[in-house]
């Protein structure tokens, strides 16, 4: 008879990627990110003819976060070690991101188009319609975009984008 082994099935890439230890992926992303700050960091001058250059702030906040990067993979190996799998959302938390960050893309896209009241708006409502009734989504998206519109365009008399809106007073 032969000797035939059977590599054991280790499940798929997604089980795998489930498996590994989140912190210390997060650990070794957040290093390599302040190893770049620091390498770059130099590039700039770290006195003037006043003391401290624009530099020493960059230089000396990539070096601290250096030092704490490698305690946060340390302790993620040995003392808090959880995996992926915990991490990462589900389904419907997943989408509830991706509509978040599509709204707010086509917020930026209708902001000089519209203008704040119904960017915002909109911004809003496909926020709260899947939480909220129709009709309370619709007055809450409006009545708080008009809320900060008065607040920021009034109070505080900063700009904002002002196009169809505009004709009617607001």
């Amino acid at each position: 008879m032969k000797n035939e082994t059977v590599p054991e099935n280790k499940g798929t890439f997604y089980e795998l990627v489930k498996r590994q230890n989140a912190g210390l992926w997060f650990g070794i992303l957040f290093l390599a990110y302040a190893v770049l700050y620091f390498k770059m960091s130099l590039d700039i001058p770290y006195h003037s003819k006043l003391g401290a250059g624009p530099g020493m702030y960059p230089r000396w906040l990539s070096g601290f976060s250096i030092f704490i990067a490698l305690i946060y993979i340390v302790q993620s190996c040995t003392h808090q070690v959880f995996s992926m799998g915990r991490s990462f959302p589900g389904k419907t938390e997943l989408f509830n991101v991706f509509t978040v960050f599509l709204a707010c893309l086509i917020f930026l896209f209708l902001l000089d188009v519209v203008g704040f009241n119904i960017a915002g708006s909109l911004l809003l409502f496909v926020m709260f319609y899947r939480q909220y009734k129709m009709l309370h989504a619709i007055l809450l998206s409006v009545l708080i975009t008009f809320v900060h519109y008065f607040i920021f365009k009034v109070c505080f008399s900063v700009p904002l984008p002002e196009k169809l809106l505009s004709l009617f007073g607001f």
